[in-house]
């Protein structure tokens, strides 16, 4: 019993920690925040597009086009702008809701990594926008957190 301890332990200490400290960022155009790794670098801020990065996560936020997009339309526009993309290895769309925020995504491949794609919809109806997370890992859960903490600011 005390070697299966021992390997157990042993086992638990060799896997790589993947915990990241996160910050909030805030794409000052639209007032909308979102927790992200700490060490993430601001490639672009302006009124076309948010886009933060680091070695392992790229983030790419942008207004949603397209004057009154429901609710309900929110799916079969993004697999289409997915398959527009060439994402393979799609899932099925995953519908959420957050505070602020009716939402929607897919995983899938982009290229030689993984990424999330996802539309969020302001539940007052002011704003919509498109988010982009690429990473590496399959089995990283922390794009889904990201994408979770969208928030916009009072």
């Amino acid at each position: 019993m005390s070697k299966f301890l021992f390997l157990l332990a042993a086992f638990l200490l060799s896997v790589p920690c993947r915990s990241q400290e996160l910050k909030s960022v805030v794409w000052t155009s639209f007032d909308v925040s979102f927790k992200a790794p700490s060490d993430m670098v601001v490639e672009e801020d302006s009124s076309e597009g948010y886009a933060v990065g680091n070695s392992t996560y790229y983030i790419t936020v942008e207004l949603l086009e397209g004057e009154g997009i429901r609710r309900a339309e929110l799916a079969g526009e993004l697999k289409a702008i997915a398959a527009d993309d060439e994402v393979t290895k799609q899932t099925p769309v995953v519908s959420f809701d957050l505070s602020q925020f009716h939402g929607v995504y897919l995983k899938g491949i982009c290229g030689s990594d993984r990424c999330v794609y996802s539309y969020l919809l302001a539940k007052d109806g002011s704003c919509g926008f498109y988010v982009s997370i690429v990473y590496k890992d399959a089995d990283d859960a922390l794009p889904e957190t990201i994408l979770r903490s969208f928030a916009l600011k009072d």
